[in-house]
């Protein structure tokens, strides 16, 4: 049994010790004390959606958000000055390297994402450059997800005292990785509060990709909606460079409906990356 953290008093024994005290902690230990506490990485998002958001900010310049991450215990406190030049396409990561060599977070875009037990890497945004007249033009897209606060089971009654981090996450449609979308969507107690208290009464958003687009259509299922009757509101947004706007030709020619079999389904001629975010 591992034990933490307690005041340390100074032996004799240094051979035990060698630090001169009985009782010695390193950086793996404070980040193993947090490990049970959250998931193994993500955006510590707080009260900002947009926490740690990768946009363009001119050419082939990115900049971030301010924000914190958090992977395997350790953390980078983003202040909104950093910025990253984009020399070739790929993945902006935010990565934890605690090899000798580094010990530190680097802001990097890669081809593929490292996990290993020095390094590992959260993705941010996907990036590519499209050519422009002088030159090229970065272009993102949103991958953050959320860190998740971890201890409860997989199944319980949840009251509205208690719910857990991750149904609130996947009421207010902020990004989510696949396991946190299962630990919502697979347990019945969640997704009846999330019908019943939440889903029918608060504003809830739908990110979708170009590629889920057939036919000229997306559809999309009441477990991702969250609307029991045609009795609804919405904005839609499409995602152009990075960022979410209203005013687009795909936006305005994109009709929206409710078929009757508890589907909302989006038509439009052009496919493409856009948020639904739903009212009433």
């Amino acid at each position: 049994m591992k034990s933490y953290f307690f005041n340390a008093i100074r032996t004799s024994d240094t051979t035990t010790y060698p630090s001169g005290y009985d009782r010695e902690y390193d950086a793996d230990d404070h980040a193993a004390f947090f490990a049970p506490f959250f998931s193994e990485k993500g955006v510590m998002a707080g009260s900002d959606a947009d926490a740690c958001r990768v946009t363009v900010k001119e050419g082939k310049t990115l900049q971030f958000h301010p924000g914190a991450v958090y992977i395997r215990g350790r953390a980078a406190i983003l202040d909104g000055t950093e910025t990253l030049e984009v020399q070739r396409e790929g993945t902006v990561v935010c990565r934890m390297d605690k090899s000798l060599e580094v010990r530190a977070f680097q802001l990097l875009v890669v081809e593929e994402l490292q996990d290993t037990e020095d390094v590992c890497d959260l993705a941010l945004a996907d990036v590519r450059l499209e050519a422009v007249s002088g030159g090229y033009q970065a272009a993102v897209t949103d991958r953050r997800t959320f860190l998740a606060h971890m201890g409860q089971p997989a199944y319980y009654p949840p009251d509205s005292e208690s719910l857990p981090y991750v149904l609130w996450l996947y009421t207010l449609g902020f990004p989510m990785d696949e396991e946190q979308r299962r630990m919502v969507e697979e347990n019945p107690s969640l997704m009846a509060v999330f019908h019943a208290s939440l889903g029918a009464s608060r504003a809830a958003s739908v990110a979708f990709t170009a590629s889920e687009w057939q036919g000229g259509k997306l559809t999309i299922p009441q477990e991702r909606h969250g609307r029991r009757s045609a009795a609804f509101g919405y904005q839609l947004r499409h995602k152009v460079e990075g960022t979410l706007v209203t005013n687009t030709w795909a936006v305005l020619g994109t009709a929206v409906s409710w078929p009757g079999d508890n589907t909302i389904v989006l038509e439009s001629e052009d496919a493409y990356d856009g948020e639904i975010t739903f009212f009433g």
